[in-house]
């Protein structure tokens, strides 16, 4: 932990005997925080409180307020205890994964996530994959202490002759879930709300859904058969080699071949005459290439501002934009800023004239196919003048990130140009794998749901700095820690943080930063799908 940030670099060691004590105290102070809960609400229904309100209503109701605040808001103990008592059993997990290893715990979860498919088709006979996320969300949640216990067992296994049996666990596995199957909820507007008050669970849902899938053709064959034709990819995800969830996107997007939805076109990249918001000086750090990318969003206004009154105040741009700074330092050294911004449009049907930042760009990204978006990049740098061995950093949030990160993971792309540094902020890139040598910092916040929708946990590594952090944003509202205005004060952050890591992946990229002498010229492109 840093500051208000968690910065993760790769695994480290660890000894489970710590991490097994750290839980039981996590567990008591969550105990602690439910006890204050109970006391905050045996207050509120004090008779002498409650006798009062008729003689003074005027200083009641704002105590009665401000006791339901306490009592149920996103800071007060109960939500408190829940994400304390979540932390316990994440930090116990994590303890017997060193215990039983890697391949062990995998097994264990994907058992997991089967049980948890078969209970959501058994709980949703007349199954939507809508409505299967969200008894999935639930299914998750009640199911955790369940796969504690099993991976318990598998610990104590993994210490008798001849270790763990991997057949015998999943076994085991099934009959232990078998008992918390009745538990699922049918609830699909509860498991609803609930799924909106725990974003940490949409990754698991995601990564659960073409278990879903699995079971619901399993027990209709019908369906089996229809997915086979329209979507050959959704299935098998759970057998080895399987597509999961980015053979689900792909099976998606592969619908556009019979029909008008999410059907892939070309794009026309056209350079801005008049490029707004000119920056008076390169940028300083990351919060000022990411303020860059958020002068590109539809979302953006003057209102705003800009980070260190670097830019220009602007009004709101047109759809398709994509900025090129290109960095001039004093000794003649020259860098490329890549500035992408995020979805601009919803609509299933991308049309000639549209923005290729939209729907069919990001199922194509999930999947890992090539997209509009990232086609009309590669033009932007190749029309400003990237040369071959000119250090370029890419940025962008949301499916502006998705795209920088495919980019750097395209070996066509980094045989043409010399990426080195990729910025990306609330977006689901834990399985892009970007090219080696290339420099990632990932912000993600742990209340945004966006991240979370490739399936897979997030981490660190040795080329890849993760920053996390709790935006605060409403536990009710899944997307609120998602703006970038939330992402451009974690930058903030970062940029002052002393963590080695982010030192080294700041003075890695002096190339790109401000500094004496140093000056920037901006390229400007729109972007349009064409027929």
């Amino acid at each position: 932990m840093s500051g208000q940030l968690t910065v993760v670099t790769g695994p480290v060691a660890a000894d489970p005997d710590a991490l097994d004590a750290a839980a039981a105290q996590l567990g008591g102070v969550a105990a602690q925080l439910a006890a204050v809960a109970a006391e905050v609400a045996a207050a509120g229904a004090d008779p002498v409180l409650l006798l009062s309100a008729p003689l003074a209503p005027a200083t009641c109701a704002p105590a009665l307020a401000g006791l339901a605040e306490v009592l149920l808001g996103a800071g007060g103990p109960a939500a408190a205890a829940a994400r304390v008592l979540d932390l316990a059993a994440r930090v116990e997990v994590a303890a017997l994964r060193y215990r039983v290893g890697d391949e062990v715990a995998d097994a264990v979860v994907q058992v997991a996530r089967r049980a948890v498919a078969q209970a959501v088709v058994e709980a949703a006979p007349q199954l939507t994959l809508a409505a299967g996320a969200l008894l999935a969300a639930d299914g998750a949640f009640r199911l955790q202490e369940a796969t504690v216990r099993v991976l318990a067992h598998a610990a104590q296994a993994s210490t008798q002759p001849g270790g763990v049996d991997l057949h015998a666990l999943e076994v085991h596995a099934r009959e232990e879930f078998s008992r918390v199957d009745d538990r699922v909820a049918g609830d699909l507007a509860g498991a609803g709300r609930f799924l909106a008050a725990h974003p940490e669970l949409v990754q698991e849902v995601v990564a659960t859904a073409p278990h879903v899938l699995d079971a619901a053709a399993a027990r209709h064959p019908e369906l089996a058969a229809g997915l086979a034709v329209l979507a050959p990819g959704a299935l098998r995800a759970s057998s080895p080699g399987g597509s999961g969830v980015a053979g689900v996107a792909a099976s998606l997007t592969a619908l556009g071949a019979v029909g008008p939805l999410l059907r892939e076109t070309a794009v026309e990249v056209r350079p801005v005459r008049r490029p707004r918001a000119l920056p008076s000086r390169p940028p300083a750090g990351i919060a000022e290439v990411l303020d860059g990318v958020a002068h590109q969003s539809t979302g953006y206004e003057a209102r705003h501002g800009s980070v260190g009154d670097r830019l220009a105040p602007a009004g709101t741009p047109e759809p398709g934009g994509v900025r090129l700074e290109r960095v001039t330092q004093a000794d003649g050294a020259v860098a490329w800023v890549v500035e992408v911004p995020g979805t601009q449009s919803w609509t299933p049907l991308p049309a000639p004239g549209g923005t290729p930042m939209d729907l069919t760009t990001n199922l194509r990204a999930v999947a890992g196919q090539p997209t509009a978006t990232a086609a009309a990049v590669v033009a932007a740098m190749r029309q400003a003048g990237v040369g071959a061995g000119e250090p370029v950093l890419l940025a962008g949030h949301s499916q502006g990130g998705l795209t920088v990160a495919a980019l750097a993971a395209d070996p066509a792309v980094t045989a043409e140009f010399a990426v080195t540094h990729v910025v990306t902020a609330g977006a689901p890139v834990d399985g892009t794998p970007v090219a080696p040598g290339v420099r990632v910092l990932s912000l993600e916040h742990t209340g945004d749901v966006v991240p979370a929708l490739d399936g897979q946990q997030a981490q660190g590594s040795a080329s890849r700095t993760l920053v996390l952090r709790d935006a605060g944003g409403d536990p009710g509202d899944p997307l609120a820690d998602h703006g970038w205005s939330a992402y451009l004060r974690t930058a903030q952050l970062a940029d002052a943080d002393d963590d080695p890591a982010l030192v080294a992946f700041r003075d890695s990229g002096r190339a790109f930063f401000d500094a004496p002498g140093a000056v920037v010229e901006v390229f400007d492109y729109r972007a349009v799908r064409v027929s």
